[in-house]
């Protein structure tokens, strides 16, 4: 991270205890971490965006396993392996479940809640990291742009750090843009001084 009056971490991201969480415009796969989440729908069908790109590198069969567990409950995660992802060392999607129906709108308090799930469901994996791209974005009446998005999921990550003891060393949010990346780490910034009382 850049150095701003000496206050800053010298390292990508901020942390929050044993947690790096980084804000990053790099693509999905170009992260190799253990688990990658992916917003999802009630039935479990991939559509296009971040779970389209899922389903095409890892194969239908991670499709077919959230399918199988269907009907989803809203704001909840489901694991599924990560298909020929594997081969680059993913070892699981978390399909967070933010929708009715592939293409409906979302809700913050979903948003929040599928946050939360998903964080707990990594935890329970016993994984060491986690992409989260943005859960619920997109255009049209009823979504969100995925910079609020992001802020929302931001204060669900540092609220689960400051509650849980979490096994993971590393939570990378994927933004849009590098002013997307920008804004979201003063966010974390401001959030680590508010809540754990630090100077970063």
């Amino acid at each position: 991270m850049r150095t701003q009056n000496n206050n800053l971490l010298q390292e990508p991201g901020v942390r929050f205890g044993r947690t790096l969480v980084i804000p990053s415009a790099e693509p999905i796969f170009e992260h190799r971490l253990d688990a990658i989440a992916t917003p999802a729908n009630r039935r479990g069908v991939m559509g296009v965006g971040v779970s389209g790109q899922i389903r095409i590198h890892g194969g239908t069969e991670i499709e077919r396993e959230a399918m199988a567990l269907a009907p989803l409950t809203m704001g909840s995660a489901v694991v599924t392996s990560a298909g020929k992802l594997a081969e680059q060392g993913t070892r699981a999607i978390i399909h967070a479940v933010i929708s009715d129906a592939l293409g409906t709108p979302t809700r913050e308090h979903i948003i929040r809640e599928a946050t939360m799930s998903t964080l707990a469901a990594a935890d329970r994996q016993r994984f060491r990291s986690l992409v989260l791209p943005p859960l619920g974005n997109g255009p049209g009446i009823g979504r969100y742009g995925s910079d609020a998005v992001l802020i929302i999921m931001s204060e669900e990550v540092v609220a689960h750090l400051r509650r849980f003891t979490s096994r993971l060393e590393r939570i990378v949010l994927v933004c849009h843009d590098a002013r997307e990346v920008r804004d979201l780490e003063h966010a974390l910034i401001e959030a680590r001084r508010q809540w754990w009382g630090l100077q970063v």
